[in-house]
């Protein structure tokens, strides 16, 4: 294998087995929120986080995630209740741009997209390219090859016309390798691959009126 291929790859490996390895990131109502994992004065801080969003409706498993994974790096309390705090505001800004059914994995991409400097109008060009499944993927992608160096506006508009494919998903994860691969020689080498990997992959594909396939789970890039 090109050694080249092989580092992405253990690279993006290592992406998802992080993941896994501290908080999982699906079934996310199903994670309990351990007061014993910090100082009382933090916990109590961040009850109160916990119980307003709760009020205002937004998902509470994304944000004690937040708080576990930094407890398992030993951050500091005001850096975990900074990150609670604005992943919190981001799930409310991905709620808005994304709309209130979506799904809480749906809502936690979008919140780290967001985080990550990424435009709500850009979450909302994702929902719009793929009104039927999950838009987890396409939103976890965008946000991988933007932190790599690629424009807002290219990134956007690669996965939107990607994404309103049938079967995209594995296309996308494609060009999430594509663009890791190339982005290690600089963000211009990634924009050209990741121009010519879109059209060879857009063209000859069937109508994009056919409902994406919403199966495989996105590598997702490291938490901002």
């Amino acid at each position: 294998m090109n050694p080249i291929v092989f580092t992405v790859l253990l690279s993006l490996h290592s992406i998802a087995a992080a993941s896994r390895d501290t908080i999982p990131r699906e079934g996310f109502q199903q994670i309990q929120f351990d007061a014993s994992r910090f100082d009382s004065v933090t916990a109590f801080a961040l009850r109160n986080l916990l119980d307003n969003a709760a009020g205002r409706g937004l998902p509470t498993g994304p944000l004690v995630s937040r708080a576990l994974e930094g407890a398992a790096r030993r951050a500091s309390s005001d850096h975990i209740l900074k990150v609670v705090r604005d992943h919190a505001a981001a799930l409310a800004e991905a709620r808005d741009a994304l709309g209130v059914e979506s799904r809480v994995n749906e809502l936690d991409a979008g919140a780290t997209a967001i985080r990550s400097g990424i435009p709500r109008a850009a979450l909302r060009a994702i929902r719009a390219s793929r009104p039927v499944g999950s838009v987890e993927m396409p939103l976890t992608v965008l946000t991988d090859i933007v932190q790599r160096g690629v424009p807002n506006t290219t990134a956007q508009d690669a996965v939107t016309s990607i994404s309103r494919l049938p079967g995209s998903d594995e296309a996308l994860q494609g060009l999430q390798i594509t663009v890791a691969k190339n982005a290690i020689r600089g963000p211009g080498m990634a924009v050209d691959a990741l121009n010519r990997y879109l059209r060879g992959t857009v063209q000859g594909i069937a109508s994009p009126s056919t409902p994406a396939t919403g199966d495989r789970k996105p590598i997702r890039p490291p938490a901002p």
